[in-house]
């Protein structure tokens, strides 16, 4: 991967009842890419591409496991934990209950040093972002979601996700940084 200019892997965490085999970031993982030279940025998904996972009580959930992931896996302070908005969502009721969600991911992160980051459409991270819900933007690759090319052309995403594609055997999401030496709340490597 080094070899073809990945400089960061990004992993996820996820509850105990994972929706893939061995898609949570483990302490064993996390050892192997650093020791790689490679960076480590973690987003959490479980289940967010339904909309039901979208309340206050699921951001609280996600929220408490992504800090024990963060412990176990050393995460340092100022590294930031990107949260799935995995779908479309547009209407005015569906943001609401977004915000909810990051509004309980943010009370249960407060103080723990750690970013507040969503992956999600334009309109997801623009509603987010302005209200202070989420400081950074991982902009995902469907281009048909909610203000896509508006949003890209903001340049206030840290991280765009590109169509997946094949490297090495195995199915992969490359993603584009915001500017060369580009910060996305990365850590190790």
């Amino acid at each position: 991967m080094k070899a073809i200019g990945v400089k960061t892997i990004i992993r996820y965490y996820d509850h105990e009842g994972e929706t893939l085999p061995g898609k949570t970031l483990r302490r064993a993982e996390r050892d192997t890419i650093v020791m790689s030279g490679l960076g480590i940025g973690v987003v959490f998904q479980h289940r967010n591409n339904k909309f039901a996972s979208f309340t206050a009580f699921r951001g609280r959930q996600d929220a408490e496991r992504s800090l024990i992931l963060a412990a176990e896996n050393s995460q340092p302070r100022g590294s930031a934990i990107y949260f799935g908005v995995d779908g479309a969502w547009s209407a005015p009721n569906e943001l609401v209950n977004i915000m909810t969600y990051f509004q309980e991911v943010n009370t249960r992160l407060a103080g723990s040093g750690y970013r507040v980051g969503v992956y999600g459409s334009g309109l997801v991270c623009n509603t987010l972002l302005a209200n202070r819900l989420a400081e950074l933007c991982w902009l995902a690759a469907p281009t048909n979601w909610p203000d896509f090319s508006a949003w890209y052309q903001t340049r206030r995403w840290k991280l765009v996700q590109l169509p997946t594609t094949w490297c090495g055997g195995r199915s992969v999401d490359f993603n584009l940084t915001n500017g060369r030496e580009a910060e996305y709340g990365q850590f190790g490597g």
